[in-house]
């Protein structure tokens, strides 16, 4: 877990516990507004062979009454208002636990700090993450080699002047773009057990910072095709890639083409 993730999962607890304290604070006037109320009565419980039996003893007497059939209800309602009164005081002492981890400021971003900082010292202190916008810019920046393999079928032109090689990488990458999403096309990955992989995109994920791979395999009605795709998938699943986690993997053959919804399908849900 890096620093950033850190922060994001800071943010993610305090909202939760927002929402548990609305929740324990319904539940709690569910409680209150029960018809079970305590009494000074005192429940016994024995087991006779697969049934229960109930007891009851009155507040100022020392004998335990034995409570037929018909009289269970007694013990239920002793039971319950016992039980709910439990409950009520265990709510009550988590709210007041949720009260006081929130108004402590805990959940304040650690950075605080260095926005307090005055211009100069901000200048020269050496932050835990960068801002968005520079994790973004090093991203983009990191240099690699563009695949020279078949270099002549790099025909198709994006809106942001580069190219790719088939309609469906064209039409991801557009969406891509017009969603703001950064990617490096044909990155290359070292994958043991198949060596250097280039897949198609390596995105990146904004609000998580977290990188993503995006594998499109646009021949599976090519049987030799198919079968190296699936041990590149393989191999993907080898060095910790899981897909809908940091992989999305898309597929066609000339009689199902990629359409457009899918991949804001994947954008939605891995990208944003």
């Amino acid at each position: 877990m890096d620093y950033f993730e850190l922060e994001n999962n800071r943010t993610e607890l305090f909202g939760k516990l927002e929402e548990r304290q609305k929740i324990l604070k319904h539940l709690l006037r569910d409680i209150k507004k029960s018809h079970y109320r305590l009494t000074d009565d005192a429940i016994r419980i024995s087991r006779c062979k697969k049934c229960f039996q109930y007891y009851r003893k009155k507040k100022g007497t020392k004998r335990w009454e034995y409570l037929r059939k018909e009289q269970q209800s007694i013990a239920e309602k002793i039971v319950n208002a016992e039980y709910y009164l439990k409950l009520q005081k265990e709510i009550e002492r988590e709210i007041k636990v949720i009260r006081h981890w929130m108004s402590g400021n805990v959940a304040v971003s650690m950075e605080t700090g260095y926005r307090k900082l005055s211009e100069g010292r901000r200048v020269i202190v050496r932050r835990m993450y960068p801002e968005q916008k520079e994790f973004v810019e090093d991203f983009l920046k990191e240099q690699y080699d563009p695949s020279k393999v078949f270099s002549e079928n790099l025909q198709y032109e994006t809106t942001s002047g580069e190219r790719v090689r088939s309609k469906a990488e064209w039409m991801i990458a557009e969406r891509l773009y017009k969603s703001g999403i950064p990617y490096q096309y044909e990155y290359p990955i070292y994958l043991n057990g198949l060596g250097t992989v280039r897949p198609d995109f390596r995105c990146l994920n904004t609000r998580t910072r977290k990188v993503i791979l995006w594998e499109h395999q646009g021949m599976m009605g090519d049987p030799d095709y198919a079968n190296y795709a699936l041990r590149k998938l393989h191999a993907y699943e080898e060095n910790g890639y899981v897909i809908a986690e940091n992989l999305i993997v898309t597929e066609e053959s000339a009689e199902c083409p990629l359409v457009p919804a899918t991949i804001d399908r994947w954008i939605q849900r891995m990208l944003k």
